[in-house]
This record gives structure tokens, sequence and C-alpha cells, in this order.
């Protein structure tokens, strides 16, 4: 699969505020990794700019003198170095060199219902009317980032699963785990990672009961396996707001939270976002 840079827009009056960095010059050396993001500033005049990556117009935020923007790397990476182009009337006035290192993600193999494996014909009807739906859910975020400070990890506890995580279930099926997974009993109390607006709170058939926050331009997190869910959909929550409790509920192999953090209709690793984020968030 080729790989997709992904941008993200910032809510940059808070940003400016917790951040003393200047933007990158031509000269320093970018890297990022697959499933990671980088923090990208820019200066930019008053005239129309454009911001182009491996060719494609990205948006970004403008605030005074310069521009700001979240660079993604997916998953599925070929590791081809690209560049980002601030353009302004067809010349280009600054250009951000990105080297695309390569990292290792372990195996791990897992036993579990031989029924989420293999699906009957009604389970694949339902997956596809459940994708149908989170498809619009993430192709209709807010406009705006709803959060002023840096995420959070849902839960302070052992992390079982790591993202990036190769995974064969039940000696067979392969995939990857673009997620993390961690350590909880049932009904343990799950925290929002950040402030955001409920856009799914119900049961879907491979991550059970689910909480789905939108936090603003693109960027979700899913809350998967839940017990019992706490929120409606439309709720704003703030960051550390009880949304759920933990279970085993969908296709798991025993009780824990799964954490996902989708950006731009892609999965990145949740911990590259909260230390970026507390870089230029408050705490």
């Amino acid at each position: 699969m080729k790989p997709i840079l992904l941008i993200l827009l910032s809510f940059v009056g808070a940003a400016c505020a917790q951040t003393n960095s200047k933007p990158a010059k031509m000269s320093d050396a970018l890297t990022i990794s697959q499933g990671e993001v980088r923090w990208l500033e820019f200066s930019v005049p008053e005239r129309e700019v454009k911001l182009i990556c491996r060719g494609n117009e990205v948006k970004f935020v403008r605030k005074g003198k310069f521009g700001f923007a979240y660079v993604m790397e997916s998953y599925f990476s070929d590791f081809s170095p690209f560049s980002c182009k601030v353009v302004s009337l067809g010349q280009t006035i600054s250009e951000y060199q990105f080297k695309v290192e390569e990292r290792e993600y372990p195996a791990e193999i897992l036993k579990v219902d031989p029924k989420k494996i293999k699906l009957s014909a009604e389970a694949e009807k339902r997956v596809v009317a459940e994708q149908v739906v989170l498809n619009k859910i993430y192709s209709s975020s807010i406009p705006d980032f709803l959060y002023s400070t840096s995420f959070i990890h849902p839960l302070d506890s052992v992390v079982t699963s790591q993202y990036g995580n190769k995974r064969v279930y039940n000696k067979h099926k392969k995939s990857q785990h673009l997620g993390i997974d961690y350590r909880a009993a049932i009904g343990d109390k799950v925290p929002a990672a950040n402030a955001g607006k409920i856009v799914f709170s119900g049961d879907l058939f491979f991550t059970g009961w689910t909480v789905i926050i939108d936090h603003g331009l693109d960027i979700f997190t899913v809350y998967g396996h839940l017990s019992k869910t706490l929120v409606k959909d439309g709720e704003m929550v703030k960051r550390g707001q009880l949304i759920g409790l933990s279970g085993n509920t969908g296709r798991t192999s025993g009780p824990h939270l799964h954490w996902g953090t989708k950006v731009q209709g892609q999965y990145i690793d949740g911990f590259v976002l909260v230390e970026e984020s507390k870089k230029y968030f408050k705490n």
C-alpha cells in the first residue's frame, strides 16, 4: 500500500502560548516513522499560501506570520523520503525534508472466539453496515480543535499490546494491532483522553461496547471492549471525564481496554500524539 501523508490542523492559540520553539528551517533534518506524527511550524506571508506535501495540498492553521500543522505518516509506509513545501503565487517559499525511518513492531499470537474470526453471513452483514456508519462519523469531524490541553493516557495501567503489533489470531488470521491495549478488570473507570464531542456510544461487532470522541479536525479517540458506556451521542466531554467502564465485549482474549487514535482516516500511535501534544499544549 502506498504511504499516506496526513496533515492535521492545530488549535494554535493554546499551542503558541505553550511553546517558544521557532519554525523549522530548510536545513533542519526532520524524521518520522510509520504510524507517527510530527509538528511543523513555518513562516507565511500575508498573501495566499498553500502547504504542499508529496504533491498534495494540505490544510494548516495560520496565526499571524506563522502556519502550524501536524505531519503524519501511515503505518503502511514504503519509507520513501518526502518534502512539504510552502508555496505562494506559484513559488516555493520554504521546503521541509522528511526522512522516514522504519520502526520495528513485534508479533503476538492470540486466541479468540472462532466466530469472531470466520464470520457468518449475518455477522459479515453487520460488520459492513457498521463500517458504513463509522465511515460517515470519521468523515464528519468538527472543523476546529475542541481541546486546549495535551492528551493523556486513558489508563495508568500496564500496556498489554502496543500499537503496530503484528497479530496472528488462532494460528491463522493475520492483522496489525493499530491501537493500544491496557490491562483492566471488568468495571474499571475509563476517562476521556481529551476534551471533545461524543460521536458514537454503542455496540460494535469487533470492539464491543465502544465510545468514539471527535476532538476536532479529524482527530478521534476510540475506547473499545467496554462493559458499559456512560455518555450519549452529541455530548461534550472534558479531558479526564468518565465515559465508560472497561470490559470484555467484542473480539477479545480477555478483559482490557482498547484505545485507538484515528487521524485523517488512519490509526496512529496514541503514545506519540500524547508526547507531541505535551510540547505545545498545557498538561
